[in-house]
């Protein structure tokens, strides 16, 4: 090869590792555009479509690493099976929020009809230009009557 060449190559591979970080940047400077109504929605929005059972919107809103991890199928019967309680709860709230790049931690609670709540960390993360949820881990419920009282509407 050429010295030419090579001087082209070699810029060339330094010009394609300037651009990442730049475009890390414009992506987390969009990110810091979010607001934790943003999170929510996002939150509302596949909390609604499993009560109407519309698992392929659901699965829409998941990220790239839960679709690589469960199919369309395998992600509804998970919701099925580990999170019918999702789709009962009476109302919902939301504790703190924790960014870390491109990354979000959202405490939200499921509220029982009975009083009962369901704490629970979901994980979202910005991809392709909007958040993703990309998991949720439930904790220990609280039984009724163990916390948010004077919060009802």
């Amino acid at each position: 090869m050429k010295t030419g060449h090579k001087v082209i190559a070699v810029l060339s591979a330094l010009a394609l590792c300037a651009t990442v970080p730049a475009v890390n940047y414009l992506i987390d400077l969009r990110r810091a555009d979010s607001t934790p109504s943003d999170l929510y929605n996002v939150v509302y929005s596949q909390v609604n479509a499993f009560r109407a059972e519309d698992y392929s919107l659901a699965y829409a809103q998941a990220s790239n690493g839960m679709h690589l991890k469960f199919s369309r199928e395998q992600f509804e019967k998970m919701i099925r099976t580990d999170y019918a309680e999702f789709t009962t709860a009476g109302r919902i709230e939301f504790g703190l929020i924790k960014y870390r790049d491109r990354h979000a931690l959202i405490q939200v609670f499921f509220i029982g009809r009975d009083g009962s709540v369901l704490p629970c960390i979901y994980s979202l993360i910005y991809e392709r230009a909007q958040w993703k949820v990309d998991g949720a881990v439930t904790l220990p419920p609280w039984p009724p009557g163990s916390g948010f009282e004077g919060l009802e509407a």
